[in-house]
């Protein structure tokens, strides 16, 4: 048995593209722990080795990730291995189901080896089997990986091999009530994917195993909501289902003494949880992907490479419905979302509608995206599920009519056929719809829709039959087609770990709440996205978790992008319809009396000073009392909601007159009572660490509290009057303030919490802006996204004060490393943004030298009707220090290097520029560049730049040299020796076709000739060559007594034809 593969991965397949990763390596060290420990000893020795080595908790883990390992990779000693496992495990088996849960099923479960997920099947049959702790999350991770749509051999093989672990372990599954759900979910949603007969006898195994689910743990099922009729009525021919389906409609108490009815099923709403199970992680992370960071106009590349991956085969068409139900109930962007350039969500949705090449598949999806229209209900239901439905008839009524008329004459067809004794509760359900979107300024008007002109006669008194109040002479019917705004988010995005977030907490037996929401996990914005709307109410009395973060904007400008290009604005008034209505008494009840009394005094408070001392009060219990987590949480949330209107305070914290009284004053709200509580303890004090830990979980409802904290500390500092001495400790509690979140990207800690700065109080931006760079110097030093950020929010006279404190030696914002990253980005970037970065790049003295890295990257053509083609901002600025500068080698190189473009006066500018004022050094420096000749270094710095400055190509520095010539009319320093002499080189060097190319170029060399007077005496030293003649010299050369005309023609006729002679010409006059 050999303990080393250094090539080839243990566990997953390799290739020659993705090779061993850094989780083989820690894999293979704990696979040769466990080798090296029972190495030749028997089974019983081997226990006794593996024991007394799991003294350290670092050896434990270590030891058990082996045997995991072990039994994984080889199954002829996995039985031993697992019952050593089972011996020497510590934790019941955490380790094992973290890794496999997280490392393993997770995130590279696709990657597994044939052999490797044959173990792992054997694996989890034996943990069910002895009902370790978490292995539900195990089982609820394998179901992730049934991928819907997909008949291969391999997908075909795990879903049978679940289901038979499932069927042996009947007891065990019984006792999770979320798992019995979702597995009856995933069972009858594949069974429309098994209908071919070779899967005969594996449905008939699923169709008895989730039939028999339904009708045991019926209760249990109820949980999944409306979208198990859905489920249902695509398989409803199947024997079994169809006679479970008679019992639903006919006889509902034969299911459930407490079931009333199908109505009772399609008014609940589906959880989030039942659509995730039914994609795999990597569908997931891919669709998200697509919603979140794809640029709208720039999708279709993501969209072919998905279609090629995902949804290729006539069978992978059924996926459609699970991705539109995953979009449509997971993914609900946020405002800033909604109002950017990313690619909505009905654009997604409208593209997996109209590739759809099964008419079966074209229906359910259909029913998919209006499925939630059915039964409606605004007290319950979110109007972010409603959205996308009418956006994408909206938005194809002119690129993609066909769609919409399928769609529109879909939901009148809907209505009365969905299920005829409820037809009138369903028209009902979708009016709501409708009335919904139109308060919610979804749409303006429906008139578009409903009443346009160039739909079929048809469909239109279709349409005018079933909305009839939605139709005809509407109160708005003068609204136009482009009057529309985009949708509030009924919840700010929030970042989760997609276990917790689905309700499955695998850390515990108990996986029955679907609140169990945990919002630490706070990441990077590049991540997967979920809405956090409300959950159904738990099963069991625990803990509700605190809501996470609303947005509410007012009077704010929303704009988005119609079909025909035109950026639509308008004003989001009434937000707080939208929000939902936050009751703290549920999380009053997991409190005590004490701080229960002092919360509803503080609620019903108005004045501001007594809600100050009743937040000191709260502060004190919480000093001398020990909250549990959960309270904590529970704590965080009833404050978030009483201090909602300090944490939106409609204006600016920052006062109009910013003297230390005004300051003061402003710290007057009840929220900074928390703050000053948690500053005025020293570091070491244990009592520091709940404070921190409250405003933690108040951050993770309310983002405001971070900017409102930052303010309150640079506003502290000001009221102490010890500025320099205070300001470096008072803001490294706001360091304290992240590390307690348990993060790791402080940089994005600090950048969210400015972001929702700039939006809602950019005066407290510009204002905290300095100290933030003064005091997180490694974070924030040339960050350019930062950078970005203040500058987007600034006007001119905030734009001064950071000059001003530039200049002074009190702020740097970059140095001269960092400067040309981010003049790069910067291109990008609006022109006033630019044109600030450029303002303080002066400030910062920053050298030309810093530049020349991005100038071969800069475009610009004159007169461009496409200005963001063009990089005018940034060469203007260049130009403006190159001017400043005088030529050398390595400037020469560097814009020579630059693509040479008529409609680019660039170059040749700076070029004409330098010729006025440094005519000698340039035809010099000219010369040495079409000879590729290093130029002498006065000192090191310049040497080594000599050195990196590359060769440009002739017929490059030829290209440049004829458009100084034609564009400036520069012919003169052309008549100079030394650029004689380079245009002679570069005529020798080139090809016919160069020649042929610069001919006008190369004519100056003839016509010097050709006019050339006779030649001055002062010529003939060497010293003068390449200058032009000087007068003094002339006078003298005059003065001078000629012997005889004889002689004088005599040297003419020496010198003529010693013009293309240089050194023989040079020669003979000195004999002379």
């Amino acid at each position: 048995m050999t303990t080393e593969r250094p090539v080839t991965s243990r566990l997953f397949t390799t290739s020659v593209i993705e090779g061993r990763i850094d989780l083989d390596e820690k894999f293979d060290k704990a696979y040769n722990c466990v080798i090296n420990l029972t190495r030749g000893l028997t089974e019983e020795e081997s226990h006794h080795a593996l024991n007394k080595a799991l003294d350290d908790r670092k050896v434990h883990d270590e030891v058990c990730l082996g045997l995991l390992v072990s039994i994984l990779a080889d199954p002829a000693i996995a039985p031993r291995h697992y019952h050593d496992l089972t011996l020497v495990s510590r934790d019941s088996l955490k380790v094992v189901t973290e890794t496999l849960i997280h490392q393993i099923i997770g995130e590279r479960f696709s990657r597994l080896s044939e052999s490797t997920r044959r173990q792992l099947l054997w694996l989890v049959r034996e943990l069910v089997k002895t009902g370790i702790n978490n292995v539900e999350g195990v089982v609820w991770c394998l179901l992730r990986q049934i991928a819907g749509g997909d008949v291969s051999p391999k997908n075909v093989w795990l879903a049978e091999s679940l289901v038979d672990i499932l069927r042996e372990n009947r007891p065990w599954l019984d006792k999770f009530p979320v798992i019995v759900a979702s597995v009856a979910y995933t069972y009858l949603r594949i069974l429309e994917d098994h209908h071919g007969p070779q899967f005969a006898s594996l449905r008939q195994k699923e169709v008895t195993f989730v039939v028999g689910l339904l009708r045991e743990r019926f209760q249990d099922c109820l949980m999944i909501g409306r979208d198990l009729v859905r489920l249902l009525q695509n398989i409803a021919k199947i024997q079994e289902i169809e006679a479970f389906w008679r019992d639903l409609i006919h006889n509902p108490t034969s299911l459930s003494a407490g079931f009333t009815g199908i109505l009772q099923l399609l008014q609940t709403r589906t959880s989030r949880r039942f659509f995730v199970v039914r994609l795999t992680p990597e569908m997931e992370k891919k669709m998200v992907f697509l919603c979140t960071d794809v640029k709208f106009g720039m999708q279709k590349r993501y969209q072919e490479w998905f279609q090629r991956q995902y949804l290729n085969t006539p069978e992978s068409q059924t996926l459609r419905c699970d991705l539109i139900r995953f979009i449509i109930g997971c993914i609900h962007p946020s405002n800033e979302v909604l109002c950017s350039d990313i690619i909505p969500r009905w654009a997604v949705i409208g593209w997996l509608l109209s590739s759809c090449t099964s008419p079966v598949a074209t229906a359910n999806s259909k029913l998919a995206l209006f499925y939630d229209w059915l039964l409606y209900n605004t007290e319950t239901d979110n109007i972010m599920n409603i959205e996308p439905g009418i956006l994408v008839m909206y938005h194809s009524i002119r690129p993609h009519p066909v769609l919409t008329t399928s769609l529109l004459d879909f939901i009148c067809r809907i209505i009365p056929n969905f299920h005829p004794p409820l037809a009138d509760k369903i028209r009902s359900g979708v009016c709501n719809s409708l009335k919904q979107i139109l308060e919610k300024r979804v749409v303006q008007s429906l008139e578009p829709l409903f009443d346009n002109p160039r739909m079929d006669t048809e469909l239109r008194k279709l349409i005018r039959d079933t909305f009839p109040e939605f139709c005809a002479n509407s109160a708005s019917g003068d609204v136009k087609p482009e009057d529309f705004v985009a949708p509030v988010s009924s919840a700010n995005v929030t970042r989760m770990d997609l276990m917790v977030e689905t309700g499955l907490d695998f850390t515990t037996s108990s996986v029955n709440s679907d609140n169990d929401v945990n919002n630490s996990n706070h990441i990077g914005e590049d991540e997967a996205m979920f809405s956090d709307e409300e959950e159904e109410p738990p099963t069991s009395k625990t803990p509700p978790p605190p809501p996470t973060a609303k947005v509410k904007v007012e009077e704010n400008v929303v704009a988005v992008p119609v079909t025909e290009g035109v950026e639509v604005k308008a004003k989001v008034n009434d937000v707080n319809s939208v929000e939902e209505k936050v009751d703290i008494s549920k999380h009053l009840e997991f409190l005590d009396s004490e701080l229960r009394n002092i919360l509803v005094e503080l609620q019903n408070e108005k004045d501001p000073q007594p809600r100050c001392d009743q937040l000191q009060k709260v502060c004190n219990h919480l000093l001398s009392e020990d909250l549990a987590q959960d309270e904590l949480s529970n704590l965080a949330a009833c404050l978030c909601h009483i201090l909602h209107d300090d944490l939106h305070p409609g204006c600016s914290l920052l006062p109009q007159d910013i003297s230390p009284e005004g300051i003061q004053e402003s710290l007057g709200r009840p929220l900074y009572v928390l703050f000053d509580n948690l500053v005025i303890l020293p570091e070491d004090d244990r009592r520091r660490q709940p404070q921190l830990q409250l405003l933690v979980e108040m951050h993770k409802i309310s983002q405001q509290v971070g900017y409102h904290f930052l303010y309150f500390l640079k506003s502290s500092n000001i009221k102490t009057e010890k500025v320099q001495e205070n300001n470096e400790r008072y803001f490294l509690i706001y360091r304290d303030l992240y590390k307690a979140a348990g993060l790791k990207d402080f940089a994005g800690f600090i950048i969210r919490d400015l972001r929702l700065c700039s939006e809602e109080d950019p005066r407290v931006l510009s204002w905290i802006i300095p100290d933030i760079y003064n005091s997180f110097t490694k974070q924030t030093m040339g960050n350019a996204e930062l950078l970005q950020l203040v500058l987007e929010r600034l006007d001119s006279s905030q734009l001064h004060d950071l000059v001003c404190m530039v200049l002074q030696g009190s702020l740097q914002m970059f140095d001269n490393n960092s400067f040309a990253a981010i003049l790069e980005k910067s291109l990008q970037w609006e022109t006033v943004e630019q044109l600030f970065l450029w303002q303080l790049a002066k400030a910062h003295e920053i050298p030309v030298d810093c530049c020349l890295s991005v100038m071969p990257k800069l475009k610009f053509t004159s007169h461009s009707a496409v200005v963001t083609n063009t990089h005018g901002e940034a060469l203007s600025n260049i130009l403006m220090m190159l001017r400043r500068e005088s030529p050398s080698e390595v400037l020469l190189r560097t814009l020579l290097q630059r693509e040479c473009r008529l409609e680019d006066p660039t170059v040749a500018t700076i070029l004409q520029y330098w010729v006025q004022r440094y005519e000698d050094k340039m035809a010099k420096l000219i010369n040495d560049v079409v000879n590729n000749k290093p130029q002498p270094s006065p000192n090191k710095r310049k040497r080594n730049q000599s050195t990196k400055a590359s060769a440009v190509p002739l017929d490059q520095v030829l290209s440049h040299l004829n458009h100084l010539r034609t564009a400036c009319g520069q012919t003169t320093f052309f008549a100079l020796t030394t650029m004689q002499d380079t245009l002679q080189t570069a005529q020798n060097q080139c090809t016919e076709t160069q020649k042929k190319k610069y001919c006008d170029l190369f004519a100056l060399i003839e016509e010097e000739e050709e006019e050339e007077p006779e030649p001055e005496p002062q010529r003939k030293t060497k010293s003068n060559r390449g200058r032009k003649p000087k007068g003094r010299k002339k006078q003298e050369s005059e003065s001078e007594e000629e012997s005889s005309e004889a002689s004088l023609q005599i040297e003419e006729d020496v010198k003529k034809p010693a013009r293309k002679r240089k050194k023989n010409n040079q020669v003979g006059s000195d004999s002379d």
